[in-house]
């Protein structure tokens, strides 16, 4: 192979790779109606000074049987700090990459909230209340099987 070899299959491999995320997956209009408006909601809260905490979104970018990937995208309220962190999930032999993630996600959430927090739930199209106490484990692990599966 020769090095215009490699660059054009590098070309190929980055666009593939653009062309399956699902960032490129279009949502009907009433979908992005519902992410326009609880992005005023949002901007409103933080302008009033009611918004405080960390806020952010879990994205899947890959998964697999044994291993996943996903991104966090968060901010803080109280100033315009925003970052990306991309976390990498191994469930082990025999072990489920659906719960692996689930629990990356809780721990992730755990370093920002110890009580309760809010989560805007596209699926059930309303923000609900949740708990990052370890003694209701079994309930935001449950909440987020059923968000992210649907299972």
């Amino acid at each position: 192979m020769d090095m215009m070899d490699m660059l054009n299959a590098a070309r190929e491999r980055r666009r593939a790779e653009q062309n399956s995320t699902p960032e490129n997956v279009q949502v009907s209009a009433q979908e992005s109606n519902d992410i326009a408006l609880a992005n005023i909601n949002r901007d409103l809260l933080r302008q009033s000074g009611k918004w405080r905490g960390i806020g952010g979104v879990f994205q899947i970018i890959s998964k697999g049987t044994r291993t996943a990937q996903f991104q966090f995208r968060g901010w803080n309220s109280g100033s315009n700090n925003s970052w990306r962190q991309t976390i990498d999930v191994d469930a082990g032999l025999n072990g489920d990459v659906e719960l692996a993630i689930v629990q990356k996600m809780i721990a992730l959430i755990r370093t920002h909230y110890s009580g309760d927090f809010n989560w805007e739930s596209h699926r059930l199209g309303k923000v609900v209340v949740l708990s990052a106490r370890p003694s209701d484990n079994a309930e935001l692990e449950a909440f987020l099987m059923q968000e992210f599966f649907g299972s």
